[in-house]
Parts: C-alpha cells; sequence; structure tokens
C-alpha cells in the first residue's frame, strides 16, 4: 500500500521546442472577435427577458415570489431593519452637517431604489458613518467659502437668537443643496463604471488601506460628536490638520461643558454597550430579532426631555421641529460641482467598495451570487435618483445589513416594508422628535463607532504577517487622523501602489538545490539540499519588467556566477601571467594548466630519487577527470524523439579543463581557500592597481560553474526591458564559456521572448520544458576550456544592450 503513494517520474527531457512539437495543439483556430461581436447580436423573446431582468431584478423577483413561504420573513426583516434605520436616520443626519431631516429622506428612498435595481436581499441602503463624514468634509469645505462670500450671515444669526451659523436656515439650505449636488455626481459615476464594467478599480485597494482609512475616519467621526455631547457650541474647522484645531477649540471652551448634555450622552452610551455586548451579542442565537436599543433611548430620551424640559431650564441642545412631509423633487445646483467632483469619484469608489464587499459577505453565506456590475448600477441609481429628494450619498450600512442576514430575508421586497415604516415615521412621528437632546444622537453615533476604533489593534497582524502592508496601514491612519479625510485616502491609495511596485521590484530570488527526495528547494535553507556539481539554479519570484530588469540580474549574478567579474578577472590574469613571460618568469604552459591539474601537483609528492609519489587524492581527482563524474549523467536505453543528447557530449569528448595557473604562482598567491563560493567578502587589495587580487582560490571556484538555469515558473508577466536583460546575460556568459538555460517560461512568455527577438541570442534547445528538464541535460555537460590566449572583451554593441542612449 505504501508503493501506492510514491512519486515515479521517469521520461526523457524535453526542450520547450520539442515538447511543442510532439504535444501541443496546432488545431485551435484564432478567434475572430469581429465574428464573435455579430453572434451575440441578435434578438429573442428570451433574450429581451433576460436582459430586462438584469439591470431590473425586480421584475423576477416578482414573478418568481413564494408569497406563503416568504412573506412573513420578508416582513419581520423589513421592520426589524426599518426599526434600525430611525435612530441612525436621525444622528446620521446630524453627522453629515446638514438638517436633521435629510438623514430620513436618505433612509427612504434608496432603500426604495434598491428593492428595484439590487440584487442583494440582504444589503441595507441608506445612512452610513463612512460616507456621512466624507460628505460632511465636503459639505463644510464648501460652507467655508460661501461664509466667506456672504459676512452677513453672522449678523443673521445674532438678530435671529440662533445658537450658532449651523442653525441658520438660510445655511442649512445652502448645505443641503452641496449635499444633494455631491450625490448626484456620485450616482452618475457609479452607473457609468456600472455599464463600463469598471468594477475591478477597487482590486487596486488593499485590506490594510480600508483598515486604516475606516478606523481613521472613526476618529473623526467621534471628534464631531464631542462637541454636541459636551454641550458646546464650537464651530467646526476643515482642511489640513482639522483635528488639531477642532480639539484645540473644544479644550478653549472646556469651562463651558454643559453637565446635563454630557450625563445624557454618557447614560446613552452605557445603556447601549450593556444591551448590544451582554444581551443581544451573548443571546443572539436565542434572540429572534435584537432589542432595538438605539430606538428604545431616543424615544425614552425625547419623553425625558419633553417633560423636564431640558432645552429651557438646562440649555441642551435638541433636534428641533422637522417637517412632516415629503419635499417635491429639486434640481440640485451644479454651479459649484467642479470644487468636489474628485471627492465624488472618490465617494463613489468608497460606496461601491464597501457596499458590494458586504453584498458578498452575505451572498457567500446564504449561497447566491451578486453581479458587480449591476450592484454598482443600483448604487449609483440610489443616489442618482434620491438626490432629487434632498438625500445625501447612501451606502451599506453593516450592522443592519448583518441584522438582515440573521433573519434569513428572502427576496427584495423586505425593502418595500422598512420603506413604509420610514414613510410613516417621517409623516406622523418625527414631529415628536423635535425635543431629543443632540447629546443622546451624539452618544449613538459613538457607541457605532466601538468596532472601527477595536480594529485599530489590527496594525499589529499586518507588522506579523507583511511589512508593506503595514507601511499601507500605518502611512494611511496617521494622513487621514492627522492631516484630513481626503487627503489621507490619497496618500493611502498611492502608497498601496507604490507598495506593488516595490514588491515586484524588490522581490528576492534564490539559488535551488534538491533534496534527497528528488525535491527542487532553496539551497542552503533545507539541510539536505545539494546542488548539481557544474550547475547553477536559479528561481525569481517575480514578473519581470523594466522596474526590477537589473535588479533581476545582479541577483542572478550575486547568487550563481558573475560573469563580467570573471572576465575581469581572466584579462588581468592574463596580463599578468604576459607580463611575467616578457620577463622570463614563466613558459607558455603556464598559462594553459587547469586549476584542476595545478590541484593535482599540490597531492604529488617525489621519492629522494625525485620520482614522483601520488597520492590517494592525486588518484580521487584523476579518477574525477577520466570518468567524468561531475555531472555526468547518461540517457542509455531512451529513445527520446523530440530531444538526443549530442554524439561529442555523449563521448565525453569535453576536457574538464580551465584557465589556471601551476605551483609557480602559488607560493605568491597563497594557498587556495577552502570555501569554493562565488562571493569572496573579504577580498586582497592589489598592491599593482588597488583593484581586486586574482587568486587560484577565486578562478576555480568560479569556474566549476558550467551551466546558470534560470527557472522561470514563477515568472507571469515580461516586457522588452525583462527580455532584454535575459537575452544580454546570455551573451555575457557565452564570453567567459557557460551555457545560460531557462526552465519553466510560460505560453505569454515565450511569446513575448519571441517578439522581443530573444530566441536570435538565445537559442530554442536552451529554453526547456521543467526544471528537471534543464538539470537532466546540463550535468551532461562538462566545462568547456577557454581559449589559452586572446579572451575577447564585450563588443560595442554588445556593452551598449540596445540602450536609447546611443541613439541621443
Amino acid at each position: 500500500m505504501a508503493s501506492e503513494n510514491l512519486i515515479t517520474v521517469r521520461r526523457q527531457p524535453f526542450t520547450q521546442t520539442s515538447f511543442d512539437e510532439l504535444h501541443l495543439n496546432t488545431d485551435q483556430t484564432p478567434v475572430n472577435r469581429l465574428s464573435k461581436i455579430k453572434e451575440n447580436i441578435y434578438c429573442s423573446k428570451k433574450r429581451s427577458w433576460k436582459i430586462l431582468t438584469s439591470y431590473i431584478p425586480f421584475i423576477k423577483t416578482i414573478r418568481y415570489y413564494k408569497l406563503r413561504e416568504y412573506l412573513m420573513v420578508d416582513f419581520l426583516a423589513g421592520l426589524t431593519v426599518g426599526i434600525l434605520h430611525i435612530p441612525q436616520a436621525l444622528g446620521f443626519g446630524q453627522l453629515t452637517s446638514v438638517k436633521i431631516e435629510n438623514g430620513l429622506y436618505t433612509s427612504l428612498w434608496p432603500v426604495l431604489i434598491y428593492m428595484i435595481f439590487g440584487t442583494s436581499p440582504h444589503v441595507s441602503m441608506g445612512t452610513s458613518a463612512v460616507i456621512c463624514i466624507l460628505t460632511a468634509a465636503v459639505v463644510d469645505r464648501q460652507g467655508e467659502m460661501f461664509q466667506s462670500l456672504h459676512p452677513d450671515l453672522i449678523n443673521k444669526t445674532i438678530a435671529g437668537n440662533y445658537s450658532s451659523i449651523d442653525d441658520l436656515p438660510e445655511y442649512l439650505d445652502y448645505k443641503e443643496s452641496i449635499a444633494m449636488s455631491v450625490t448626484l455626481f456620485c450616482g452618475l459615476m457609479m452607473i457609468a463604471m456600472g455599464f463600463l464594467k469598471l468594477g475591478f478599480i477597487t482590486a487596486y485597494l488593499s485590506e490594510s488601506f480600508f483598515a486604516a482609512f475606516t478606523s481613521g475616519a472613526a476618529v473623526h467621526i467621534f471628534t464631531s460628536q464631542v462637541t454636541p455631547m459636551l454641550g458646546l457650541n464650537v464651530p467646526r474647522h476643515s482642511g489640513v490638520f482639522k483635528i488639531v484645531k477642532n480639539y484645540k477649540g473644544i479644550f478653549e471652551h472646556i469651562t463651558e461643558v454643559n453637565f446635563t448634555a454630557l450625563i445624557c450622552a454618557v447614560i446613552t452610551m452605557v445603556v447601549i454597550l450593556i444591551v448590544k455586548d451582554c444581551i443581544n451579542e451573548r443571546f443572539k442565537h436565542k434572540i429572534v430579532i435584537p432589542i432595538p436599543i438605539e430606538l428604545i433611548v431616543v424615544i425614552v430620551g425625547t419623553l425625558a426631555a419633553y417633560f423636564g424640559e431640558f432645552n429651557k431650564n438646562f440649555g441642551v441642545d435638541i433636534v428641533g421641529s422637522i417637517p412632516n412631509s415629503i419635499p417635491a423633487p429639486v434640481l440640485p445646483p451644479v454651479d459649484e460641482a467642479p470644487n468636489f467632483l474628485v471627492d465624488c469619484f472618490i465617494l463613489a469608489i468608497l460606496i461601491f467598495a464597501n457596499t458590494i464587499a458586504m453584498a458578498k459577505i452575505c451572498a457567500k453565506k446564504h449561497n447566491y451570487e451578486v453581479d458587480d456590475s449591476q450592484e454598482m448600477i443600483a448604487y449609483g441609481m440610489c443616489n442618482f435618483l434620491s438626490c432629487f429628494f434632498k438625500c445625501f450619498p447612501s451606502s451599506v450600512a453593516p450592522p443592519r445589513s448583518m441584522v438582515s442576514s440573521a433573519m434569513n430575508t428572502k427576496t427584495m421586497l423586505n425593502g418595500l416594508v422598512t420603506s413604509v415604516l420610514i414613510l410613516m415615521i417621517i409623516l406622523f412621528i418625527s414631529p415628536l422628535f423635535a425635543a431629543l437632546p443632540k447629546a443622546i444622537l451624539a452618544a449613538i453615533i459613538a457607541v457605532a463607532l466601538k468596532g472601527l476604533f477595536v480594529q485599530i489593534s489590527i496594525g499589529y497582524k499586518y507588522w506579523k504577517v507583511s511589512k508593506y502592508d503595514f507601511v499601507i496601514w500605518l502611512s494611511t491612519f496617521l494622513a487621514v487622523v492627522f492631516l484630513d479625510i481626503d487627503v489621507g485616502l490619497g496618500i493611502g491609495v498611492g502608497v498601496s501602489l507604490i507598495s506593488v511596485v516595490f514588491q515586484t521590484q524588490f522581490a528576492s530570488g534564490y539559488r535551488v538545490g534538491r533534496s534527497k527526495d528528488g525535491v527542487f528547494v532553496e539551497h542552503k535553507k533545507y539541510n539536505d539540499s545539494q546542488e548539481t556539481l557544474g550547475v547553477k539554479v536559479f528561481r525569481y519570484n517575480s514578473s519581470l519588467y523594466f522596474a526590477n530588469a537589473e535588479i533581476f540580474r545582479s541577483q542572478v549574478y550575486g547568487k550563481t556566477v558573475n560573469p563580467r567579474k570573471l572576465l575581469k578577472l581572466l584579462k588581468k590574469k592574463e596580463k599578468k601571467v604576459a607580463k611575467m613571460q616578457k620577463d622570463g618568469g614563466c613558459n607558455n604552459e603556464f598559462r594553459r594548466d587547469s586549476v584542476i591539474t595545478r590541484e593535482l601537483n599540490n597531492d604529488i609528492a617525489t621519492t629522494p630519487g625525485g620520482d614522483p609519489v601520488k597520492s590517494p587524492a592525486y588518484d580521487s581527482v584523476q579518477n574525477r577527470l577520466n570518468n567524468a563524474e561531475i555531472g555526468m549523467s547518461t540517457f542509455s536505453g531512451m529513445d527520446n524523439p523530440g530531444f538526443s543528447i549530442p554524439e561529442e557530449m555523449s563521448s565525453n569528448s569535453y576536457t574538464l579543463k580551465q584557465n589556471g595557473f601551476n605551483n609557480n604562482t602559488q607560493s605568491r598567491m597563497g594557498r587556495r581557500h577552502s570555501s569554493l563560493d562565488s562571493t569572496f567578502l573579504d577580498d586582497e587589495e592589489d598592491p599593482d592597481d588597488g583593484g581586486e587580487v586574482v587568486t587560484d582560490a577565486k578562478l576555480r571556484s568560479l569556474r566549476k560553474t558550467h551551466h546558470v538555469i534560470i527557472d522561470c515558473s514563477a515568472i507571469n508577466y515580461l516586457d522588452v526591458s525583462g527580455a532584454s536583460v535575459l537575452s544580454h546575460m546570455f551573451v555575457e556568459y557565452g564570453h567567459v564559456n557557460i551555457t545560460m538555460f531557462l526552465a519553466g517560461c510560460s505560453a505569454t512568455m515565450r511569446d513575448a521572448m519571441k517578439h522581443a527577438g530573444v530566441y536570435d541570442k538565445i537559442p530554442l534547445e536552451n529554453v526547456f520544458v521543467e526544471l528537471s528538464d534543464a538539470v537532466a541535460v546540463a550535468k551532461t555537460h562538462k566545462i568547456i576550456p577557454l581559449p589559452s590566449s586572446g579572451l575577447g572583451d564585450f563588443s560595442d554593441d554588445e556593452a551598449a544592450e540596445d540602450s536609447y542612449v546611443t541613439n541621443l
């Protein structure tokens, strides 16, 4: 039974060309895109129905609705989510720096619109904390510009006995119009991106970026609610370092704290935390519907403030009158749109990213699929159509969506129940919230940020997992908190994109060895890893393109053999030998003796009569030469129609010789190093020219390698610069009689090499299907002897490497 688990592979080695000749499917016909488009342009009843229901999924929902099975579940889920909407609508209207009733409108129309165009029954559209604070940043920035253009607003505030300019109706109307305009362009952008299927844009934003951005935004959200919780009237600041300015203003007025408002806020937070953590969370599997503690707190707080006359007796800020009517549709102003189009694009991306992520979580849990493009269109329609009804940008609220998911909502019709409930609140109950203290709404928002604050601790995880992720997280978080939300977002996106370049540009490669079980592993990382004598294998774990091409070459040369260094040392030694010959210090044979021959001579002793006595070491080395044990392998009995070993290889016609030096130089150069590494950290300085000293040990180490194999299995992209580097590396290795093989090249990489002219320099016979094929062939070769004189330098063309500089 144990033998059934063994892996045994026995076959002839294949080059990529020979493998393709035997196995490539040549019957494939190229795809004609024009013909394919024509085939898809037709009309039928079935196709019309499919297109209609894909853009308006609500039609399909009604067509296949199971009344008895779905009705009660959808009703209860819609009612529960609607109850959760009420306090959030009031609080997030305040957070967005517009009118309170705008939050109620944003909890009505987007829910109704998403029911028609959306595909996830569990997504709860409406108010969202992060989107609200981003919208507030735009609204406040434009509001400051409006104040500078209308200095009489301060006088109107004083004349009308308003506590601050934020309560001035004219100023609130302006900020409401800005929020509507932002909503309009967010919607249009998402609709356009949905039809163009540009949902992949969010793939450029990492999880660490979103975690840092939302946590940083939570700090701003909390800061904006500190003022109402303390009962202070401190003007909001916008722009860079606004959080510092806001806290400076708070501490300057800290002696004016309204303790009644503070007590209301503290009691609200304590009660909500106790009920949520100790009851709803602890007994969530036993409670069918979670206790709507926020709504209960709003009702109790409103009653207490109304009968206790908190505003009159203690000066507590209250919500004030809320219209009990649905506003007629109006056109948002667009004249100031150029000032915040970039903000609209950022909001559109964040709305889509947050909402589609929540939709996919629910889809995975309940085993259905969501269409990214249709979802983006749905989110765009939610914002585009709702902007005419005085709504600000809407997005998903994860807590509401998770409740909907926990209640196992069946269809999109649950949104109808939620919308009817919000409509009833607006028409009949909203005026009753006039006495509600703003401190209670601020406390509700502050408690809702608990998860985002806890999320800050995830930075430690990013540090442990990936330093790149940690840099993205830290830079985004600090920039969002201390600069501004939009500035921090831009910095976070920039760092995220740069980190992608850095990860590929500075990707590490390593030498590959073989374990005793025959598995290719990172050399020296495993105890039993061994390299094939005379063969160096290098694996690179990244794409090969313009940003890392030279880094790749440096890594290959540093971890295998540097042909430039070897050529330099050989040329330098040749000059020294020529000088010694001229001075009569050595004969012609001195230059041609190999390092291996010198190694043999070191092991030959002499008798008193002068006759040589060969030591066991001499016999060992001589046997290696005679039997060609260095990497020799035979393929006897194998008949590979695609690949055959040249006769001169199989007959061992290559001799294992290197350009080296005899014993006459040993006394000058010292004994050879015991290490055969290709790197020498403590190079001595040559007294003649101040350069690196040429020693037999160095040359012997560098010349032991006759093949360098590049394992390309992890390279999934190759551009012109990468292809050029491969070509020139092959040429450079050729100057010192080292052959370079490529193994495991993907089809796209081979196609890129073909069009880049790589095969004009690297023969097709040097490109192998797998690493094992390349090693099997390489180890049958021997070291090719260098010419006894006249080592050639790189030519002008080889040195230029097709650089554009030569054309300037």
